[in-house]
């Protein structure tokens, strides 16, 4: 970011947030596609410290949105402290402050077992690990057995706006979302109106009913719905521009290391064909047992044979309407699923062919016996496909989750190799049309809309 002025936090704290995003995208160099260029939410010229934050006093209940801020704070602190974004959330009961449940983001976690030359560096754990994202799957894996209260009355407070994935997931659960800090590049509030333009009509309706940014003490108003806890309290400048800080600083370090877990393909050797790949092979059939069961004669060219895969998976899941596969740029199907709506409406087909094909990485990486050759065969899904059987919906909460997670995983400006095959589709939308879906795209905050450029397209038979 050298030579470019970024917007300080304290212009934050007066809502300058369109200023901040165009200074945001200028700095991340679009052309350049490097993500460790890609801005954080907003910055000052010179680097701030990255604030200590104590260890609240009660981690298990909240009386006023400081109390909650400082919360998401302290958790988000830990999560820098760990080598991913320094980005936490908690949920929360509306009508007592009882803290449920507190997570922060572990997309990135550190390799503490694997091979010398990378020990105690940082690598992809799992690119959909945000900490309001895990803690809707919390929500729907405890809901029964904790006997929950209704989505209505919780609120995620978090210390960050929210991606999009994040947004999607929270839409989709019905939770409300209470925001302390801004991010002016993926946050869904990125232009700071609270009129959530960049979301089609439905959900627009239903994140302006349902979101709400804290007041700050000496700045900022309170903007969006009283329906989450605290709606009435301020916060303070200190826990406001910690949590600011903390991403931001936090956020330019591991863009850096990402940028490092991405190999191209050119340097890489087949794993279906490597005979020292077969341990990686075998992880990643326990983890999709049709793993590298089929291979594409050129992996930008999905087949007649991968989509009958993908209708066999959608018509084998109970409910499912959709299914994806990813391949790897050597033509191999290495991860596929549909949707499992027994499990909770924001467990997309997407989601999990992510979390299988990155953690299962992430784990092969970490150990000594497979670390190097993974690192040799296996790289990210930037340089691959993914495939879906019918494009996601345009009018669809679980769309927006998608296109985060999609943005996510993809790690910044795809290659030019692939960035116009990286997200394919054989069937139109089941609801809508592409273009509605390209519409949607085009209004997403500028890092899935512009630095990303996502760009689904039509297989060619």
């Amino acid at each position: 970011m050298t030579g470019q002025k970024l917007t300080s936090r304290r212009a934050l704290l007066g809502w300058g947030m369109a200023g901040a995003g165009a200074a945001a995208l200028a700095a991340c160099g679009s052309g350049s596609g490097s993500t460790a260029s890609s801005p954080a939410s907003s910055g000052s010229a010179s680097p701030t410290p990255m604030p200590d934050v104590p260890s609240p006093a009660d981690t298990t209940r909240v009386t006023s949105a400081e109390e909650a801020a400082a919360l998401v704070e302290w958790q988000a602190r830990q999560a820098a402290d760990a080598g991913s974004y320094g980005i936490a959330g908690a949920l929360i009961r509306n009508d007592t402050g009882e803290v449920l449940m507190h997570l922060p983001n572990k997309v990135v976690q550190r390799i503490d077992q694997g091979a010398q030359a990378t020990a105690g560096a940082t690598f992809t754990y799992d690119p959909t690990a945000h900490g309001e994202r895990q803690l809707v799957y919390w929500y729907y894996a405890n809901r029964d057995k904790l006997k929950l209260p209704e989505a209505s009355q919780l609120t995620v407070v978090t210390s960050l706006d929210p991606c999009a994935m994040c947004t999607g997931s929270l839409l989709t659960a019905g939770l409300n979302a209470g925001v302390v800090a801004m991010d002016t590049f993926s946050g869904i509030n990125y232009t700071g109106k609270g009129t959530f333009e960049d979301l089609p009509d439905g959900p627009r309706q239903q994140a302006v009913a349902t979101f709400g940014y804290y007041a700050v003490k000496g700045g900022r108003a309170f903007q969006g719905s009283d329906s989450v806890v605290f709606a009435k309290d301020e916060l303070q400048q200190a826990t406001f521009e910690g949590c600011e800080t903390i991403y931001q600083d936090s956020a330019n370090t591991v863009r850096a290391s990402r940028k490092q877990t991405g190999i191209e393909p050119s340097s890489l050797s087949d794993p279906a064909t490597d005979p020292a790949a077969a341990p990686v092979v075998a992880a990643y059939k326990q983890a999709y047992p049709g793993a590298f069961s089929l291979k594409l004669a050129d992996f930008q060219r999905p087949d007649a044979a991968l989509k009958s895969l993908l209708e066999s998976l959608r018509a084998g899941t109970a409910g499912a309407s959709n299914a994806v596969a990813f391949v790897d740029p050597f033509g191999n199907l290495v991860s596929a699923a549909a949707n499992d709506p027994g499990t909770s409406p924001v467990a997309t087909a997407l989601m999990a062919v992510l979390q299988g094909y990155s953690i299962t990485r992430f784990n092969l990486v970490n150990d000594p016996a497979t670390s190097a050759i993974t690192q040799k065969t296996i790289t990210s899904p930037k340089y691959g496909t993914f495939v879906w059987l019918d494009a996601p919906d345009p009018t669809a909460t679980t769309t927006i989750e998608d296109l985060g997670a999609y943005g996510s995983a993809v790690e910044g400006k795809l290659p030019d190799q692939t960035a116009t095959t990286n997200f394919q589709f054989y069937n139109p939308p089941a609801n809508g049309t592409v273009d509605q879906l390209r519409a949607v795209i085009a209004a997403l905050p500028p890092l899935y809309s512009q630095l990303i450029a996502i760009n689904p397209q039509q297989v060619q038979s």
